[in-house]
């Protein structure tokens, strides 16, 4: 029985073999034979060459995706299931499961070929992978996503996970009113370019035609020391500014929108009038500007000389020994002198040496119109009575051995001076209460 088997199993093998050796002769019934061999009815592998024009390969496709086809009459079908039992004999089935067994090799070989290097199986996923991957996800699908209120992005994913949360506009979704009241608010502490922008918009406004005044270039001197401020980009922009396109650095006024430019104007001129910050700071700026202007007076001022001559008189000679510490004295924004004094000097000699270095500076402390504050101080206190507190030793007053002073201009808007009284600690062994220098 076995060895019954055995030659039915070589002859299958070698009636396959000559099938495929006598294609020349007859091809078509061979691709026949060939496709039937495959599992595919006779019928169904004739349909699938007369519509592939005889391709073996697209023949075989059509089989696998179609299957029965389905321009086959009823007649034709018949007569493949009437085939004689000669065809459907154990032969048959043997060199079916022959030539799937070939098949199956052959495709487990070029598996093999193409995945050349060993793969390793991956350890499932931990829980803190899959919420990750799930996080991931979301942020991927919410970017897509836009909110009722525009948000998108990165923006709209904090709103889905954060509805609570409200996050602020910015600058460009706000109307052009708004952003030309919060940039001029920003420009504020900036007082030469508050007045720059306003001469600027009010020349435009005045010479509309002009367009020698309707281009700014951002790299010039003048751009920088004066315009060179926070909001001052945002607010040009505002009013219709913009960047050329050969040259970004140039802005060039797009429109001339008069209601726009009178929002600009009206804008810079109610920080001129109500800002604390624009006061104060314009209040030292003069203040900057008249102490280089004292500074510089003795080279061409014989009077002036003179007087600095005579507060030099007055001041004790530069202490050379261990006991003498440095007073270091602001001037201004740009001015710092600094000389040795012992404790037992008076905040009078330190005033006479300013005097020596200009002469409008005692006068002015005098009057009130400047002031003298501590810089020890974290509040930078001021001497509020001056008179009072001039025949006092520096060390009495706190500035010594360490004493660091400021000129000041007395500001339109002053902050509020705190009341909280020092310990001598800070202000050196044997100095007085705060309290008793600012009455």
């Amino acid at each position: 029985m076995f060895r019954r088997f055995a030659d039915r199993v070589s002859n299958a093998v070698s009636n396959v073999t000559a099938s495929s050796s006598s294609s020349s002769s007859s091809s078509h019934d061979a691709r026949v034979t060939e496709l039937s061999a495959m599992g595919f009815r006779e019928a169904e592998a004739r349909h699938a060459l007369r519509v592939t024009g005889g391709d073996m390969q697209r023949a075989t496709e059509w089989l696998l995706e179609h299957g029965m086809p389905t321009g086959i009459s009823a007649a034709s079908t018949a007569t493949t299931t009437a085939t004689p039992a000669s065809t459907t004999t154990e032969d048959e089935d043997i060199q079916r499961a022959i030539q799937a067994s070939l098949d199956e090799q052959n495709s487990s070989d070029k598996d093999k070929n193409k995945n050349t290097t060993p793969t390793t199986s991956r350890p499932p996923p931990t829980a803190a992978a899959r919420k990750a991957g799930q996080a991931a996800m979301q942020r991927s699908e919410a970017k897509g996503n836009v909110t009722s209120n525009g948000t998108k992005g990165s923006a709209a994913v904090l709103i889905a996970s954060h509805p609570q949360v409200k996050i602020p506009k910015r600058l460009s979704q706000h109307d052009k009113e708004d952003v030309i009241l919060r940039c001029a608010a920003r420009i504020a502490p900036h007082p030469l370019a508050v007045d720059t922008l306003l001469r600027s918009l009010k020349t435009i406004q005045a010479h509309p035609t002009n367009n020698k005044y309707q281009t700014i270039d951002t790299t010039t001197s003048g751009f920088q020391r004066s315009l060179n401020a926070p909001g001052v980009l945002d607010f040009l922009k505002a009013m219709n500014f913009h960047p050329q396109y050969q040259q970004p650095k140039t802005l060039k006024l797009a429109i001339l929108d008069p209601a726009t430019f009178y929002l600009g104007i009206s804008a810079l001129e109610q920080v001129q009038e109500t800002s604390p910050e624009y006061a104060n700071n314009k209040a030292l700026l003069k203040f900057d500007k008249e102490v280089e202007q004292a500074l510089l007076l003795a080279n061409s001022d014989t009077k002036e000389a003179v007087k600095r001559a005579d507060f030099m008189s007055k001041v004790p000679s530069e202490s050379s020994t261990a006991r003498g510490s440095h007073m270091t004295v602001e001037i201004g924004s740009n001015t710092k002198i600094s000389r040795k004094f012992d404790g037992d000097d008076t905040l009078q000699d330190v005033v006479n040496w300013l005097g020596a270095h200009a002469s409008i500076i005692p006068s002015n402390l005098q009057s009130g119109e400047w002031h003298l504050v501590d810089r020890n101080h974290p509040e930078a206190l001021p001497y509020s009575n001056l008179t009072g507190v001039l025949d006092r030793t520096l060390q009495y007053i706190g500035c010594w051995p360490s004493g660091r002073l400021a000129v000041v201009p007395t500001l339109p808007h002053p902050t509020a001076v705190g009341t909280t009284t020092l310990v001598s600690s800070y202000r050196g062994l044997g100095a007085g209460p705060v309290e008793h220098l600012q009455k």
